[in-house]
């Protein structure tokens, strides 16, 4: 069980880092002036390291 929630975490990981660079991406190429992407680009990131922390931690124990 350990090893499919930790396989779920990496994949969940970087498939926010994936969407993360996208967005980011997004933000600073688009021509409009608003900051919704790089709101959602920080959530993503700050959601996958979040996931990192947690499959770290279920490593330790």
């Amino acid at each position: 069980m350990k090893k499919i929630l930790n396989k779920l975490f990496i994949i969940a990981s970087l498939g926010l880092i994936a969407a993360g660079a996208i967005f980011l991406c997004a933000s600073i190429f688009d021509g409009n002036e608003t900051t919704t992407p790089l709101a959602i680009a920080l959530a993503c990131i700050l959601l996958s390291n979040l996931f990192n922390v947690i499959r770290m931690n279920m490593d330790k124990k």
